[in-house]
């Protein structure tokens, strides 16, 4: 039985959120930048073709849907972020003098970004990585040479967990994010 919340068929438009959304990014960098000129039916020519060329790679689209949801969820905390800050006596202009400069905020958003993206690829793109996934999971296991017994590798997703919660992967994270703010501590000048 069809209901008013059924969205069965908006799977079939499912191509065509991405490709606007590539269309969209790809003019706005064009428009912003002037490195065409001010062209705007250069401009969108140019974003149409590279938003109709993303089609003919079917992982770019998965992993343009991957990524999007997580993408408004951060914009939806930072406005959120933002309302809250103005809500509790902060002024707007502190707040744009602090953002206008690349601070810290700007770079945990980056690398929130970088996350995403990796983990958008790792998810689209990780288990044909796998050495023994799917067709190729037939090794040779035994000393006599028997053939057939396949290994249990797990899927791409555990393996990731695995390295990432792993107690040497932990520790140079560590040593890493020390190191970070031990330079950036001794660099910075006495005021």
């Amino acid at each position: 039985m069809a209901t008013f919340l059924d969205i069965g068929l908006a799977q079939h438009f499912s191509v065509i959120f991405p490709m606007l959304l590539v269309f969209v990014i790809i003019f706005a960098l064009l428009e912003k930048s002037k490195m065409l000129g001010d062209n705007k039916g250069l401009h969108s020519l140019i974003a149409f073709s590279i938003a109709m060329m993303m089609l003919f790679v079917p992982g770019v689209t998965q992993v343009i849907s991957i990524m999007a949801p997580w993408f408004v969820l951060i914009f939806l905390l930072v406005i959120f972020f933002v309302m809250i800050m103005l809500s509790i006596g902060m002024k707007w202009e502190v707040f744009a003098k602090y953002m206008s400069g690349w601070e810290t905020p700007h770079w945990f958003l980056l690398i929130i970004a970088l996350i995403i993206f990796i983990g958008a690829l790792g998810s689209v793109y990780g288990s044909s990585m796998l050495p023994y996934s799917g067709a190729n999971a037939q090794v040779n296991t035994s000393a006599g040479g028997t053939t057939g017994m396949t290994t249990d590798t797990g899927d791409f997703n555990s393996n990731v967990g695995r390295v990432i919660f792993h107690p040497k992967t932990i520790g140079l994270v560590f040593l890493l994010l020390v190191g970070s703010l031990t330079i950036r501590l001794l660099s910075k000048t006495g005021d």
